[in-house]
């Protein structure tokens, strides 16, 4: 059985660097995940994960509550991506990569080039309405649906109330709805 995150913290936070080694281990993966999809590019999400828990260990002490780590190392995360693109003054535009779910589901679309290509084209358009959707719209969907994450968590990352976290998210699918259609 693993020790749990909490643990693992007090742990450090007695000087124990392993115990962080291993917290690191646990979750650089998701956060790197939610970095990659944020920035759109290996390199600046390498660079960005591992500021991202640079930043983590240089304020373990100042994580009020060990329960709420994974939504603090997000929150870092999403900082450490907000102040690149505030640095480069560019705008940005969220990838949409398949998930391997994505990939299996288009696996099993008949043979029927038609329906691929119908399918393919599909795809393309909701790349492309995602993109065009306000950052705060699709930091939510983003964390929701590519990383799994609960409102409650999506909104103590984002510091702001539950509803509002919410109202993103639905506002957000409405939204590219309305895209996706003034596409066709």
């Amino acid at each position: 059985m693993g020790r749990s995150d909490e643990y693992l913290l007090q742990m450090a936070l007695d000087g124990d660097g392993t115990s962080f080694g291993i917290l690191v281990q646990r979750w650089e993966k998701r956060i790197y995940g939610f970095v990659r999809r944020y920035v759109g590019n290996n390199e600046d999400a390498k660079d960005l994960t591992q500021d991202t828990f640079t930043k983590a260990y240089q304020n373990l002490d100042r994580l009020v509550d060990p329960a709420r780590f994974s939504s603090w190392l997000y929150k870092i995360a999403l900082n450490e991506c907000r102040m690149r693109f505030r640095k480069e003054k560019g705008t940005h535009r969220v990838p949409w990569e398949e998930s391997q779910a994505e990939s299996r589901r288009s696996e099993r679309v008949d043979e029927n080039p038609e329906s691929r290509l119908e399918t393919v084209q599909n795809v393309d358009r909701l790349k492309e309405a995602f993109g065009d959707l306000p950052k705060p719209q699709k930091e939510v969907i983003l964390m929701k649906e590519f990383q799994g994450l609960k409102f409650h968590e999506i909104s103590e990352i984002l510091g702001v109330p539950l509803s509002t976290a919410k109202s993103r998210m639905y506002l957000g699918l409405k939204t590219l709805r309305k895209l996706m259609e003034e596409q066709q």
